[in-house]
């Protein structure tokens, strides 16, 4: 008789999403741009996914240079609020952490 030994059932877990990227099309401009509110950052490419990829290499490189400021940064009037964040994007070990603290939205730009 050959026991079978059974898998634990997989679990999902996700993170509350802690920041926002509104991806929009500029039908006037034929570009895309990207704004994540809450770091106060936009970007603007040729395409949705250039655009956003631009954003996300943007919060990661803005969070390595607020983390090595962070004496500077989080005492500035303008840029203190953003610590929290930085510390979530900070503690991110791979890309992939880093997509589960964003939330995508889509929309179109009118002027």
């Amino acid at each position: 008789m050959i026991e079978i030994e059974y898998l634990k059932e997989p679990k999902i877990m996700i993170s509350e999403k802690r920041l926002t990227i509104l991806l929009a099309r500029d039908e006037a401009e034929d570009k895309y741009c990207a704004l994540c509110p809450e770091l106060d950052m936009v970007t603007e490419m040729d395409t949705a996914d250039e655009a956003l990829e631009d954003m996300v290499d943007a919060i990661k490189e803005y969070a390595e240079e607020y983390m090595a400021e962070l004496e500077l940064y989080s005492k500035s009037l303008n840029r203190a609020h953003h610590l929290p964040y930085i510390k979530d994007i900070a503690s991110c070990k791979t890309d992939w952490e880093l997509w589960t603290l964003l939330e995508i939205r889509h929309g179109i730009v009118y002027i």
